[in-house]
């Protein structure tokens, strides 16, 4: 049994820590302005022979600014004279997204897992279009894939082909979206064997990829796919998909059904070349959550005036 558990969990981890990482699923929303992001760190431990501890800190931080205001000059077609016009700034005109990934998983003396990324992307909105040209690097480590280092360095264009929303008296959270986006990165790799002596590798590689996501009344589908060819060995490639589809029950509720693969026409030696895991869940959304304000206010005086209550109790007593 504990074969089996640990099987599944390398499996797991071979589909979520592949060559190719899905930033796409880690943006934050483009009307985010300023800082934004999420800070997940989490632990755990179970019992069987051996105590098993996993550890997890995964940081997405992001932070959109715009160029600053401008003042030019411009003609006046009725008074044949010039005035001076300030130009709005684009607000979301640069873009800085950091992502880190760091997890291990290990018993008493023995290691199962060691995984380490650390990816920082720079993106510039060309004009006030749905195109950015972004740059980015990125370093990581996994012992699961024979993999001491790997760092990359890459730059290209990203595209917002679809973005459709909610029409009036429509389905509020409708959305259609669609991007797509190609880049040219340089990648340079040392793998650990324990047979032999280390390899190194670098090559540089063409990453394209399609990312959508539809949001209906009753379904919602997301979906990101990558391939990665070497530009040197075409016949070097890798492959990602990431699926995932919601069935809403009721507003809150959905059904979720989510499936990843992942291909690598040459991994290192003992590594598997093809993964995937598929799973089904339930999802709660706290999107309709909210606290009202009068409400809050009403029980915050209620408890006031009774702990003002409980004090004149008290001290009458103490007077008597």
């Amino acid at each position: 049994m504990r074969r089996f558990i640990f099987g599944l969990f390398v499996l797991y981890s071979c589909v979520t820590f592949s060559q190719v990482v899905n930033i796409e699923n880690r943006r934050v929303s483009d009307g985010t302005y300023g800082f934004s992001g999420a800070l997940n760190l989490s632990f755990s431990a179970q019992k069987q022979k051996d105590p098993l501890y996993t550890f997890q800190f995964k940081p997405v931080i992001q932070y959109k600014f715009g160029d600053k205001s401008d003042i030019k000059y411009q003609k006046d077609a009725i008074n044949d004279t010039l005035k001076l016009v300030k130009i709005k700034p684009d607000k979301n005109k640069h873009l800085l997204l950091l992502i880190s990934d760091l997890q291990y998983t290990g018993s008493k003396g023995k290691t199962y897992a060691n995984y380490g990324l650390m990816h920082l992307r720079y993106a510039y909105r060309i004009k006030e279009s749905g195109w950015k040209w972004e740059s980015y690097s990125q370093i990581q480590y996994n012992q699961l894939l024979l993999q001491k280092v790997r760092t990359i360095f890459g730059t290209g264009i990203r595209a917002k082909l679809l973005d459709v929303k909610a029409k009036p008296g429509g389905y509020e959270n409708r959305a259609m979206r669609l991007f797509i986006g190609t880049s040219v990165f340089y990648e340079y790799e040392e793998i650990h064997y324990t047979h032999r002596p280390m390899e190194y590798l670098n090559a540089a590689r063409w990453s394209s990829y399609i990312s959508s996501y539809f949001n209906f009344k009753y379904v919602e589908v997301a979906f990101t796919s990558y391939i990665q060819p070497n530009l040197g060995v075409f016949k070097d490639f890798r492959v990602l998909g990431e699926y995932s589809v919601f069935f809403r029950i009721s507003e809150p509720f959905s059904i979720r059904f989510s499936f990843n693969h992942f291909y690598d026409s040459k991994p290192p030696e003992t590594v598997t070349p093809s993964t995937y895991s598929f799973s089904v869940g339930l999802t709660y959304k706290l999107d309709k959550f909210r606290i009202d304000p009068e409400k809050w206010a009403k029980r915050k005086q209620k408890w006031l005036d009774k702990i003002q209550e409980d004090k004149e109790n008290i001290q009458q007593i103490e007077n008597e």
